[in-house]
């Protein structure tokens, strides 16, 4: 996927859940399916995407349609608007894409905002959630992005398509999906490049940060085959080093890597899926073929191994001891255990 393409992308996902299937290996022991909850799927207004669990142990997801943060009761399914004020989304992408909390205070990444994407005044950019319930610009992205480009000229968003963010030193990392970086963003809201990639084949989307250590996926350029889709550690001068990708011998269709997760001791990535159409420039952003979307685990060669089969264009993956959290673009939130 090019820069421009994943622009596109985010107007062309829909979801639909499917029960998912393991692949059990000849002559071991059967498996149990994992077992799977719709939590909720009226709460996002039919268009979900990033999510983060709260310090409660909750699940908070973003309202782009609206501009609310929404707390997902993780056995109930319960949903509670419990922040507003976010710039909504006035076009087919972008908005309030993730969530993040610093202590107990919730911050909101806002996307393809502003005037310069030909929407109202508002600030692309970190939103932090005041005692009132209203949010607050906390770091303007959007004009920092503009006013530093990268090299590379691929690229027509001056401000960027941010996608996801993680807290990191007291401060935040964020992915630009179409500028090809991750910024970081210290405890005042100063902006500054961590990493910057020269190419368009290397798309930045999902952020983990544990045990002292970043990880970020990376996609490639269409068709999306496996061998780009990569789980990364971001060194501490911002250098990457491939550390999860499909082995050599690997024979399926299963690419984009849309998420990373770190859970009991272990990596693991979330895939879109197999990307079946043809590669041309109209065909840039479209999702990929439903019902191949796969949670996959870093196996100790660096190779992946799914875990989890059949899940129709997931966007956003949280793991707590065990127990998965996925939503999806039509605004579905559910668990997965057992996997």
């Amino acid at each position: 996927m090019t820069r421009r393409g994943f622009t596109a992308l985010a107007t062309t996902m829909a979801i639909a859940f499917v029960l998912p299937g393991l692949h059990v290996q000849a002559q071991a022991p059967a498996r149990t399916a994992p077992a799977v909850t719709v939590l909720n799927d009226a709460a996002l207004s039919g268009y979900g995407s990033g999510s983060a669990i709260g310090p409660d142990g909750a699940v908070y997801v973003t309202n782009g349609i609206k501009g609310t943060l929404i707390r997902i009761d993780p056995t109930t399914g319960a949903a509670k608007v419990v922040g507003r004020g976010l710039p909504p989304r006035f076009i087919d992408i972008g908005a309030a894409m993730d969530v993040a909390f610093l202590g107990d205070r919730a911050y909101v990444l806002v996307s393809v905002a502003g005037a310069s994407v030909g929407g109202p005044d508002d600030v692309m950019g970190i939103y932090r959630l005041k005692g009132n319930g209203r949010f607050a610009v906390f770091a303007d992205l959007g004009t920092w992005s503009t006013n530093h480009p990268p090299k590379d000229p691929d690229w027509f968003v001056s401000q960027g398509v941010h996608y996801s963010m993680q807290v990191w030193r007291q401060g935040f990392l964020v992915t630009d999906a179409h500028l090809a970086r991750v910024i970081r963003v210290g405890p005042t809201g100063r902006i500054r490049e961590l990493v910057g990639f020269g190419s368009t084949d290397r798309v930045p989307l999902g952020l983990e940060v544990a045990g002292g250590k970043v990880y970020l996926s990376t996609a490639g350029p269409i068709p999306h085959v496996p061998s780009t889709s990569k789980v990364n550690w971001v060194r501490p001068d911002g250098s990457v080093k491939v550390i999860g990708r499909w082995g050599r011998d690997y024979a399926g269709n299963r690419g984009l890597v849309l998420d990373v997760e770190h859970d009991q001791g272990q990596l693991y990535g979330l895939l879109q899926g197999y990307w079946n159409l043809e590669p041309t420039d109209a065909n840039e952003g479209f999702p990929a073929k439903p019902r191949t979307g796969e949670i996959v685990v870093v196996q100790p060669d660096g190779t992946f191994r799914t875990v989890v089969g059949r899940l129709d264009r997931p966007t956003s993956l949280e793991l707590v001891d065990g127990v998965a959290y996925v939503v999806t673009f039509s605004g579905a939130v559910m668990r997965i255990e057992g996997y």
